[in-house]
């Protein structure tokens, strides 16, 4: 990838607002988890471990697929690459649900965190408008 495509996929709005979600879906999760990191989340028997393992990974998920449409010249492929996102932001946003319901210290930052979900799930319909238009 030329340095120019890099810079054009960093300036993108979704690119952003989905480094963003990540960034807090890892603070919440080092909350939540008491500071695990990613693989003692995943190996453990806890269940609110095991969701933030999942809501960190969906959000990790999220970038590559952003590079992946953008990079992607075939124009079927890259809307149905771009329609992917919906996948990790759905799941994303059910897994909060879990850990509003079973964690009750981190109720805030949840609710924030699905506020940023909510406009990225904006961003991202704009986001496939922008691919049909160009088509």
């Amino acid at each position: 990838m030329s340095q120019s495509e890099h810079s054009n996929i960093t300036n993108l709005t979704i690119y952003k607002k989905s480094l963003d979600v990540f960034k807090l879906c890892r603070h919440i999760a080092a909350y939540v988890t008491n500071d695990k990191d990613i693989i003692a989340m995943h190996v453990s028997k806890n269940h609110i471990d095991k969701y933030a393992d999942k809501l960190v990974m969906d959000a990790l998920g999220l970038i590559p697929k952003i590079v992946e449409t953008e990079n992607e010249t075939n124009s079927i492929k890259k809307l149905k690459h771009a329609k992917d996102l919906r996948f990790f932001i759905d799941r994303l946003y059910y897994n909060t649900k879990y850990l509003n319901t079973k964690n009750t210290n981190s109720t805030d930052f949840i609710k924030l965190l699905r506020i940023e979900i909510k406009k990225l799930r904006i961003i991202h319909k704009q986001y496939v408008r922008s691919l049909v238009q160009k088509n």
